[in-house]
């Protein structure tokens, strides 16, 4: 993946609290996820990519262009859904979403016909002829879904987009994300929500405190490396045991779960499959799998932590 945006050496600060601390990173184009605790940092890189915030130090490159270079004409291929509330109570979701499809440059007409699209789109049907005020949090959702696609941008930034849903709510604004990505666009996801990163990203960034921890394509951060293996051995409660206390001897035994009359662990390292089988029928013990293990994003998640020296301090 070529990269879209560059980051580099980023600080920011809002008084005494530091949102950024040398933050360095790439976003290529694709389904990006942006992952971190809340108060990681997320929020403030979107709004220096856009230019709402000004580093006290770096630089931060879109599409190869830095700082006001090209200004507005960014802005205008992006789409942006902010995570705070922006929508104004007192009109409807159909002339709020035209209105914001004007002010990203299109004329009447084709404001109007693309502003019922994107309500379409979202699942906005006749509620868009009421005043915003009446709408529950998951169609205020979709409203600034709507917003952020009316004038067709390349790049979407979503900030949060599931926020207050329900899960129902959560499925439908995921799979609209998925059917954009399709699409061929960029989108870049701020969440703290590990499943639904994993569920809809093919790129990740793991970020905490303003720091980048880790970042890269989401099948390789799962894999855990190369050389994981998942095992689940029988046999006997002694057997298992001493299965258990030599086979550090030929390889790193990374976890293991004890369970009646067997174990599930995983190992790392292992020079080949034929050690493990030797040592398994000398111990006594039946091998009943042995895969590739394939790491969850929030184990992924927590190894960038772990890896860093930092503590996770997870909701």
């Amino acid at each position: 993946m070529s990269a879209l945006i560059r980051a580099e050496d980023l600080l920011v600060k809002f008084g005494d609290v530091i949102a950024l601390n040398g933050f360095t990173a790439e976003v290529p184009r694709g389904v990006v996820g942006m992952l971190g605790p809340n108060g990681a940092g997320k929020s403030t890189f979107v709004r220096t990519v856009l230019g709402f915030v000004q580093p006290e130090r770096g630089s931060v490159a879109f599409e190869g262009y830095e700082g006001g270079e090209r200004g507005i004409a960014i802005r205008d291929e992006i789409g942006y859904m902010p995570e705070h509330e922006c929508l104004v109570e007192n009109v409807n979701a159909f002339d709020l979403v035209s209105y914001m499809g004007q002010l990203s440059g299109l004329d009447d007409k084709e404001s109007v016909r693309r502003a019922h699209e994107a309500l379409d789109f979202v699942g906005v049907d006749e509620e868009r002829y009421r005043e915003i005020s009446s709408y529950s949090t998951g169609m205020r959702q979709r409203v600034k879904l709507a917003q952020a696609i009316v004038h067709d941008p390349e790049y979407l930034f979503l900030d949060e987009p599931t926020s207050g849903m329900d899960p129902g709510g959560k499925d439908k604004m995921l799979s609209l994300i998925e059917n954009i990505g399709r699409a061929e666009k960029t989108v870049l996801i701020c969440s703290h929500l590990l499943h639904e990163v994993e569920r809809v990203s093919d790129y990740v960034l793991i970020i905490d405190r303003g720091r980048m921890l880790k970042s890269g394509d989401m099948a390789d951060l799962l894999k855990g490396g190369e050389d994981l293996y998942k095992l689940e051995v029988r046999g006997e409660q002694d057997s298992i045991e001493d299965f258990l206390e030599r086979i550090v001897e030929i390889c790193d035994l990374v976890n293991v779960n004890r369970l009646e009359g067997r174990a599930e662990l995983t190992i790392r390292r292992a020079e080949s499959s034929g050690p493990v089988f030797a040592l398994a029928r000398n111990s006594g013990v039946q091998i009943r799998k042995y895969t590739p293990y394939k790491l969850t994003l929030e184990e992924a998640f927590i190894e960038a932590f772990e890896s860093e020296g930092v503590d996770f301090h997870g909701d």
